[in-house]
């Protein structure tokens, strides 16, 4: 300790005479630096009961981290002799339930096939029939108040009905209001939806009173390539669950 004290003393004295290469400081710098040193040296001493006692370890350099391993997923195991490898796999219709079509055992598009019925159960109006009358073709029609063209290498084709009231009182025919959908299939081929018109008589929006014992004419456009040959036409009406097919006779 006290060649500590000595040593700092020395170092005062080469400070404050001169002797070191310095610039020339104040009294007051002077003191600053005394009291300095002398606080560093006596900070020193255990017996120094104003000396600053602090928890040296922090100085230590703090230890750097340990990467955590990251561990490999597991593999999957292995498709046992016979199965197809999609056990349980959303999406797959196998087993687990995850992509199952609900329909127990069918062709796998998970629509339940719709039931056939009469004309007259499907429209459902008391004293209305409806029956095909006949299919023709052409690339436009015109009347006083609409055109109808058919698009580049199409052509329309036109089938007629007669919607008759075998009533013994007037009856509204309001095909509008049944929700009824349309496609055409030819010599076996689908040809897609009927077309949405303001063809007079259109059956997708046929809203007409008839009387007792009256006939009215009703028609569903539809369109197909201009070179098909119009043979074994088959128009058929859906409604939810229930449809009915009109075979018509060129």
């Amino acid at each position: 300790m006290k060649k500590r004290m000595f040593a700092a003393a020395l170092i005062i004295s080469m400070v404050l005479t001169g002797c070191a290469s310095v610039p020339e400081l104040s009294d007051e710098d002077n003191q600053i630096i005394s009291q300095y040193i002398a606080g560093a040296v006596l900070n020193n001493s255990e017996r120094y009961g104003y000396s600053f006692n602090y928890d040296k370890s922090v100085l230590e350099p703090t230890p750097k981290p340990t990467p955590v391993p990251t561990l490999a997923p597991a593999p999957e195991p292995e498709n046992t002799p016979g199965s197809s490898g999609t056990q349980g796999k959303p999406g797959t219709g196998s087993q687990g339930n995850s992509g199952s079509t609900g329909n127990n055992g069918g062709t796998g598009s998970g629509v339940s096939a719709a039931k056939s019925v009469s004309p007259g159960e499907l429209y459902n109006i008391p004293g209305i029939s409806i029956s095909p009358l006949s299919v023709v073709t052409k690339k436009d029609i015109r009347t006083s108040f609409s055109s109808i063209s058919a698009d580049e290498g199409k052509k329309l084709v036109i089938v007629s009905f007669l919607i008759k009231n075998n009533s013994n009182k007037a009856q509204k025919a309001a095909f509008v209001k049944k929700n009824i959908s349309y496609s055409i299939t030819i010599g076996g081929k689908s040809y897609g939806n009927a077309m949405l018109t303001i063809a007079e008589g259109d059956l997708s929006s046929f809203n007409e009173k008839i009387a007792a014992g009256e006939k009215k004419k009703g028609v569903l456009i539809f369109q197909a390539d201009s070179s098909v040959k119009v043979k074994d036409v088959a128009v058929k009406a859906v409604k939810g669950n229930k449809e009915t097919t009109f075979n018509i006779k060129k």
